[in-house]
C-alpha cells in the first residue's frame, strides 16, 4: 500500500477525514450537506459509500469478490473516491465512475508489480520467534486455512496456559473460498469449538495479518467481509472474553500442519 494511501486509511480509522460534517463541528456557519448530491450530511460513510456518486463507483466494481480476491485493494478504491470528491469541490471536475474505478485498479496493479520487482531498501532482520503460552486461565486457539484445487481445508489447535494441547479440529470443504474468507471460516469454527467447551477466556491467533486487522477494527471495514465479521462478533455472548492476535507463520505451524495433513 502506498504511504499516502496508508495515511488515508489511518485517517479513516481515526475518523479525522475533513468531511463537511466534520468541518461543521468546527465552523458553525459551515453547511454540512454533501457537496455532490446535496441530499444528506456528508459524514465519513456518506462520502465513501452512501453518496450516489461514490455508490456508482462501488457498483461499477460489483461489490462482490472483485474487491476481495487480492487483485484490487479496497482502500485504494476509497482513496480514489475521496480524491474524485475533492476534485469536484476544488476544481469543479468530476470523473465518471468507470474512470475512477479503472484508475484505482491500475494503481493497485502497478504497485503490486513494483513490490515484486524491487528489493526492499532495508532488508528485514532475521528474528527467531516461538509460539507463546497464553495467560493463566486463558485458552489459546491457533487456526489456519488453505485453498487448493478448488477445495478449502482448515486446521485448529487449542492449548492451555502451560502449552498442553486441549483439542482441535481439521476438515476439508468442497468450496473454493479466497484466502481471507477461508481464514474467516476457520475462525468461525474456532469460535464454535470454544462455545462447545464453554471456554470463557480465549485468545484467537492467526498468521493472516489482514484478517486480524479487520477483526480488531470491524466498525471501519466497509467491505463485504467486514460486514460478515461485524455480524459474527455481534452475535457473541457478552460474557465471552476474547482477543485476536497475529503471529508469524513459524508460530502457527501446528494449525498449518493440520491443514496439510487433512488435505
Amino acid at each position: 500500500m502506498l504511504p499516502k494511501i496508508r495515511i488515508f486509511y489511518w485517517r479513516i480509522g481515526h475518523d479525522i477525514l475533513p468531511t463537511y460534517e466534520k468541518i461543521s463541528t468546527i465552523r458553525r456557519d459551515f453547511n454540512s450537506d454533501c457537496p455532490r448530491c446535496r441530499r444528506d450530511k456528508e459524514t465519513l460513510i456518506h462520502a465513501l459509500k452512501d453518496c450516489p456518486r461514490a455508490r456508482m463507483v462501488l457498483m461499477h466494481g460489483g461489490l462482490n469478490s472483485n474487491l476481495l480476491d487480492g487483485s484490487l485493494d479496497f482502500v485504494t478504491v476509497l482513496w480514489n473516491i475521496w480524491n474524485n470528491k475533492n476534485n469536484r469541490v476544488f476544481r469543479n471536475l468530476e470523473e465518471e465512475a468507470k474512470v475512477t474505478w479503472d484508475r484505482a485498479a491500475a494503481l493497485s496493479h502497478d504497485f503490486c508489480i513494483f513490490n515484486l520487482l524491487k528489493e526492499p531498501s532495508l532488508p528485514k532482520p532475521a528474528v527467531k520467534e516461538e509460539w507463546r503460552k497464553p495467560k493463566q486461565g486463558t485458552v489459546k486457539i491457533n487456526f489456519d486455512a488453505a485453498v487448493k484445487d478448488r477445495k478449502t481445508s482448515f486446521g485448529i489447535i487449542t492449548r492451555d496456559h502451560e502449552g498442553f494441547v486441549m483439542g482441535g479440529r481439521a476438515r476439508v470443504l468442497n468450496r473454493n473460498y479466497n484466502a481471507e474468507w477461508a481464514e474467516l471460516y476457520a475462525l468461525e469454527e474456532s469460535i464454535n469449538l470454544a462455545k462447545d467447551n464453554s471456554w470463557a477466556r480465549v485468545d484467537f491467533e492467526s498468521d493472516c495479518a489482514s484478517l486480524v486487522n479487520r477483526l480488531r477494527r470491524p466498525n471501519v471495514d466497509l467491505s463485504t467481509l467486514g460486514h460478515r465479521i461485524l455480524d459474527l462478533l455481534s452475535n457473541l455472548n457478552p460474557h465471552f472474553s476474547f482477543n485476536f492476535k497475529w503471529a508469524p507463520r513459524c508460530c502457527n505451524k501446528a494449525a498449518d500442519q493440520l491443514c496439510c495433513w487433512v488435505d
